[in-house]
């Protein structure tokens, strides 16, 4: 080894007029990104360029784009960041050519091009599609709750907001009954008092907030509905004498006794099905697995513990009854009485103010493993080899009603991609999906085939254990089954 290290002279000048190209070896993803965006179709980018004229020259949209798609890839998405690595990182210096665009610029063009960044997607996916990749046997899916540029705390109900809406406007009245005298019913004045200048636009997202809360009620209603129908036909099937218990997930809003009646069914069709078994394979001679005799329906314990549950739930529901006999008493309390401040509250939930929010009225308030977040219900889909072929934000705080529109995205981007590429092979095969999306209209919904979890890891575990399915499923057999 040398006595002496490699110089390190920062001030040595360039013998020859340096070039970007030998910045980066060939391999580097910066030269296929950059190369990528030059065979996409980026006419939508290039709409809203005014050129021509007089005036600074514009960046180049193509440049600005695949910036993004860039930065993007490596989890970037502060318009900030991106402009500070435009002047610290080589690849963003190469992809801008070291002209680096300020963050207003990049984020002007995220907000103007919103339509086009989506259609962006499809885009890349037909150019992986014709190099080969993009396999789509499996597609897993999932959703996620993102933040949105909202607190928390500008959530408002409905009466605040109205509130707000007219004092609004009672100020406004107040400055031109002021201005008419201090300027003359036919003076128009310099500017308005800046206590009424409306440069965020406050009123239109009161506005915009109201409407909001109007749409969540009459869907609320709609949801009450559907639901309530649900529930009772679960009842009626529940009811009938000698029809098959119901099966999978009760309605939310299902008469408890109903529910407990069917879940006693069950165990007994269960019970007594096995000891039909037990009994004639005792009589053709088999050997007993265990050893020990099955014992008769009745008299088996899931059986007794779930009868056992059904009487609690009428001697419960008696008594329910019986106190609510007197209208006038405690129990007639109003949603909004209990609401404390007379808002309108959602029919589904009584008690549970409609809110919005004035900062992002979009947005919502979504439980998390780690607490609330005012943002949204991010619903993704992936292929076998990690290409995104569905991404959408949601208002939707649970995954069950997103499996229906996640899965008609993919089958028509997979016809899409097939369309474009002639490929014969982009098919869906499988959809899986975690027991977020598990209802029974996901699991008989038209479309490809899906495999969506029924529980929790340990609870499918331990079923798989101490009851496993073994054959075919029973005809007629339900999706579920």
């Amino acid at each position: 080894m040398a006595m002496t290290y490699r110089p390190v002279d920062r001030e040595q000048e360039f013998l020859l007029p340096p070039s970007m190209i030998d910045w980066l070896p060939e391999e580097h993803l910066v030269w296929f990104v950059i190369e990528a965006v030059n065979r996409l179709d980026t006419t939508g980018f290039h709409r809203l360029a005014k050129l021509g004229g007089v005036g600074r020259r514009g960046y180049d949209p193509d440049m600005l784009l695949t910036l993004f798609i860039y930065a993007m890839a490596h989890g970037e998405s502060s318009s900030r960041r991106i402009e500070r690595l435009c002047h610290t990182d080589v690849a963003f210096r190469v992809i801008c050519a070291q002209d680096a665009p300020d963050h207003t610029v990049l984020a002007r063009f995220r907000k103007n091009h919103e339509a086009a960044l989506t259609g962006l997607l499809t885009e890349s996916l037909v150019l992986a599609a014709e190099l080969g990749m993009v396999s789509l046997g499996v597609v897993a899916f999932d959703g996620t709750k993102i933040a949105a540029n909202a607190s928390r705390d500008a959530n408002r109900g409905e009466a605040h907001l109205r509130r707000l809406a007219e004092k609004f406007v009672d100020t406004l009245a107040e400055t031109d009954e002021a201005e008419d005298t201090l300027f003359g019913e036919d003076n128009r004045g310099d500017e308005l008092p800046p206590k009424v200048t409306d440069r965020s636009h406050r009123k239109e997202r009161i506005e915009q907030a109201l409407e909001q809360i109007n749409a969540r009620r009459e869907q609320a209603e709609r949801a009450e509905a559907e639901q309530a129908e649900r529930a009772r036909a679960y009842e009626q099937r529940a009811a009938e004498a000698g029809a098959a218990a119901p099966v999978g997930r009760p309605p939310a809003n299902a008469d408890p006794v109903a529910v407990a009646k069917a879940r006693w069914q069950r165990e007994r069709a269960k019970a007594a099905e096995r000891y039909q078994q037990w009994q004639r394979a005792r009589e053709r001679g088999e050997p007993q697995r265990g050893g020990r005799p099955a014992v008769p329906p009745d008299e088996f314990h899931r059986v007794r513990k779930a009868r056992a549950a059904y009487e609690t739930a009428q001697s419960e529901a008696a008594t329910a009854q019986a106190g609510n006999t007197d209208d006038n008493g405690p129990a007639a309390t109003t949603a909004a009485d209990a609401n404390g401040d007379g808002e309108p509250t959602t029919p589904s939930k009584p008690g549970q103010r409609v809110r919005a929010n004035l900062t992002d009225p979009d947005s919502r308030l979504l439980k998390t493993r780690n607490g609330w977040v005012q943002g949204y219900n991010c619903q993704t889909a992936t292929s076998d080899d990690e290409f995104i072929v569905s991404a959408r934000a949601t208002q939707d705080a649970g995954d069950v009603k997103q499996f229906i529109p996640t899965k008609d995205d993919v089958t028509a981007t997979a016809q899409t991609l097939a369309e474009r590429t002639g490929r014969d092979d982009l098919q869906v095969g499988t959809m899986i999906g975690d027991a977020g999306y598990d209802s029974d209209d996901n699991l008989a919904a038209e479309g490809p085939d899906r495999l969506i979890a029924d529980g929790k890891r340990h609870t499918i575990d331990q079923r798989a254990a101490t009851d496993p399915a073994t054959g075919d499923p029973p005809e007629p057999a339900h999706a579920r089954r």
